[in-house]
């Protein structure tokens, strides 16, 4: 199964790291280091459009939804054409990381 994962995390002093990956569970959980995954949001691309869509039960997957669809666009739209039933390989992996500490 296809998945993109999102992970935040944030630490007083240590400021904020976001991790985003796609392909399957294991790849993703293979690409974030392990102290990073406890927030991991690993969703499908239709799972993905139904919580930006605010059509889920957490409101931390529907967040994480603005989140791709505002900062990473061209990410977004590679997942509403994936969730359309377009078929390509998408790879994605990013770190980004920022302390204004």
């Amino acid at each position: 199964m296809f998945y993109v994962g999102v992970s935040r995390y944030f630490a007083t002093g240590e400021g904020v790291t976001i991790y985003v990956a796609s392909g399957s569970e294991e790849s993703i959980r293979n690409a974030i280091p392990e102290y990073f995954r406890q927030g991991l949001t690993l969703l499908t691309p239709s799972d993905w459009i139904k919580a930006a869509g605010g059509d889920c039960v957490d409101e931390y997957h529907q967040s994480e939804a603005e989140v791709l669809k505002i900062y990473l666009p061209i990410l977004w739209k590679q997942i509403e054409e994936i969730a359309l039933g377009r078929e390509f390989n998408l790879d994605f992996f990013m770190k980004y990381h920022f302390n204004y500490a």
